[in-house]
């Protein structure tokens, strides 16, 4: 078959609206046929012969309001599904891709193989292969142009369930309200978020090469580079604040910053990442940067990493500066954070750029950390234009306000788990339900001919769907054909009721309402329903969330958190001494060689019974006292081939070696070292 078909003649090519319309004018007498067809641009001739047709029908019947088919198709073959049906399979398609679970080429073949075939629909499709072919795709593909073939972008499950209405909703909420209550101006309202840069850029601008080689290549700085965390800020009205540049290093050194972008300044830590230390230094520069006070309070938002949120001495400074921040949602940044959205896409861009032009002036030399500061400069300065903060700002509906700035499209993928806002109650564990692919959907079908009826009948076909976490039974879809044979026998209408109340009961909700549905027997959804999850209620630990976190009561919440943890973090060290001073004790008896246990085992023994005797005011020999337990090491007595000692004051006793007491020194005494702490 040729699947670039090109038609030869304009037959057919008329639309079957204007036919439908040139028809009723010339019906009611309102124009002729050669003027209907002039205004209506249709073929007069079948304009002629469609009236003719129409008058006939007309003259039959006296139902004024019956359809007329208007438009046939060409060829010898029909279209295997209608026009409805194939808007049904588009919107379905739409939806999946919205939630993020969109369908590949191959699941499409498959799935409407399986519409075809479930639908009693007459098809050219390969039943050997069991899917449609690829002429149906590219023409399905051509009569809905909404519909393109896209490469998709990850996105995590965290993102795709976080970003939902109710969270959202409570964080536009919030910043209405310090709106209203401070009556902020663009000037006020600041952003801030790290970015990290390594001297190989992750990406690479596209380049000029010969056509048809296979590998095309350049020069970078290394197989893998340091990361170097900068600190971004600006504000809803275009200013920037000089960023601060964090190097993975002990002491920082000043030819790091030479050649900086004005007013940048650098600081280091062990890690190059930042810390709630760092952020507080940070944060006293912003201050003086912002110029915010009590009387002119400024607004700071940002996302919920630990160095902003769990840092009580950074809220306590915010406090006294006048300073209001705002922490955004857990995993919603990418949709909120102005930073994410509009700044750091084109600042990576930028100082990828600036790396290879860097390279490209200085062939030979390498970019290490001693150039970073002058490199990553030259790119901020190109990224931070006014334009792109503001709009920035507005996209994300911050500023200008805008809590409708998201559509119901934005939310769908959260509509997979709907997870409800979490404030750090007992929050509900889902397992999304993993879909299936459509090559192990079950195609039995069955066909019979009983004296040449086209009547069709299929076997009952079982298998699972994923659906509402409210339904478990496996769906059992009966494939009958919607009339019987001559053969068949009658069945009662008692039964009849019966069946459908068991069908109706097997069928989980909303996915086998066919009201809706063009299709007769099974819709898409049907086939591969929408996905849903599995709720299992599990206490979970708490999760981050929207907040205010220079208001008192988050500011009491992170005081309590502190003091618990400042507690358990004593009583742990605690637990650590005492276990390691046991540890030195016990190492400290091992230290004794078989040999020095040898020479002086009679001695032992014997100053054992001495000193045992002078101390023991009853010198009982009963079983009880073999069982006596070193204080230190817990060793028993009568396991024991050391010299014992007891304490003057308690009366415990203990070996000599972790008593540290000589085995030959007779007169000595002792005062354990728990009796000396009292």
């Amino acid at each position: 078959m040729v699947r670039d078909y090109k038609r030869t003649t304009d037959r057919g090519s008329w639309s079957e609206e204007s036919m439908r319309e040139a028809v009723e004018v010339v019906l009611n007498g309102k124009m002729g046929y050669y003027k209907a067809a002039k205004q209506f641009n249709v073929p007069q001739t079948t304009l002629e012969r469609k009236v003719k047709a129409a008058r006939l029908v007309l003259n039959e019947t006296s139902d004024e309001n019956l359809s007329i088919p208007i438009k046939v198709p060409l060829g010898p073959r029909l279209p295997v599904f209608s026009m409805s049906e194939e808007n049904e399979l588009c919107a379905y398609l739409l939806e999946m891709e919205e939630r993020l679970y969109g369908l590949t080429v191959k699941d499409l073949k498959a799935l409407v193989y399986q519409l075809a075939i479930k639908n009693n629909k007459s098809n050219p499709f390969s039943a050997e292969k069991k899917e449609a072919g690829r002429e149906w795709i590219n023409g399905f593909l051509k009569r809905h142009p909404e519909l393109s073939i896209r490469k998709p972008e990850n996105t995590s499950a965290a993102r795709a369930s976080a970003f939902n209405k109710v969270a959202v909703e409570k964080f536009f909420n919030f910043l209405g309200n310090v709106y209203d209550e401070h009556q902020l101006t663009p000037d006020r309202i600041y952003n801030c978020d790290e970015m990290g840069i390594s001297v190989v850029p992750k990406t690479n601008s596209k380049i000029i090469a010969k056509r048809g080689r296979k590998q095309v290549g350049i020069i970078v700085s290394a197989e893998r580079g340091q990361t170097v965390t900068v600190e971004i800020c600006f504000s809803a009205a275009g200013n920037y604040m000089p960023p601060m540049l964090i190097f993975p290093r002990k002491r920082m050194q000043p030819e790091l910053m030479v050649n900086s972008q004005a007013g940048a300044w650098g600081t280091c830590s062990d890690s190059g990442w930042i810390t709630s230390e760092l952020f507080l230094q940070w944060f006293k520069r912003f201050v003086i940067f912002s110029g915010a006070s009590k009387d002119r309070p400024v607004l700071l938002l940002l996302d919920g990493h630990s160095t902003h949120t769990q840092n009580i001495d950074l809220i306590n400074e915010a406090r006294a500066h006048g300073v209001i921040i705002l922490c955004f949602p857990p995993h919603t940044t990418h949709r909120l954070q102005v930073a994410d959205v509009a700044f750091m896409r084109p600042l990576s861009i930028y100082y990828e750029q600036a790396v290879t032009a860097w390279l490209r002036s200085n062939p030979g030399l390498v970019v290490t950390i001693r150039q970073v500061a002058e490199v990553f400069g030259n790119a901020f300065v190109q990224a931070a234009t006014m334009s792109t903060a503001v709009n920035g700002f507005r996209k994300c509906g911050i500023w200008p306000y805008n809590s409708n700035v998201f559509s119901e499209t934005d939310f769908a993928p959260s509509l997979t788990t709907e997870i409800q806002l979490n404030d750090g109650q007992t929050s509900t564990k889902r397992e999304v339900l993993q879909a299936r692919s459509f090559s192990q959907i079950s195609d039995t079908v069955a066909t019979k001919t009983a004296d040449n009826a086209a009547t069709f009948s299929r076997d009952v076909i079982d298998y699972s769907f994923p659906g509402c976490s409210h339904w478990s039974p496996r769906l059992v879809i009966q494939e009958s054909a919607p009339y019987k044979t001559k053969d068949q026998p009658e069945t009662s209408q008692a039964e009849r009721n019966h069946s459908d109340q068991q069908m109706h009961s097997l069928q989980p909700p909303n996915a086998c309402d066919k009201s809706d549905s063009s299709f007769v027997l099974t819709s898409p959804k049907q086939l591969f329903p929408l996905p849903l999850t599995k709720k299992s209620s599990r206490v979970s630990k708490k999760r981050g969330k929207t907040a205010i976190i220079t208001s008192s009561p988050y500011k009491q919440e992170i005081e309590i958190i502190a003091q618990k943890k400042k507690v358990a973090e004593q009583e742990k060290l605690e637990k650590i001494k005492t276990k390691k001073r046991k540890d030195e004790l016990k190492k400290q008896k091992k230290t004794t060689t078989k040999a020095q246990n040898k020479k002086f085992k009679k001695n032992s023994r014997s100053a054992k019974t001495t000193k045992r005797r002078k101390v023991s005011s009853a010198g009982d020999e009963s079983e009880k006292e073999n069982d006596t337990p070193c204080m230190y090491c817990e060793e028993v007595y009568s396991v024991s081939i050391e010299g014992w000692i007891s304490c003057s004051l308690c009366g415990r006793w203990a070996h000599n070696s972790c008593a540290g007491i000589d085995d030959d020194d007779d007169e000595a005494t002792h005062v354990c070292e728990f009796c000396q702490v009292k």
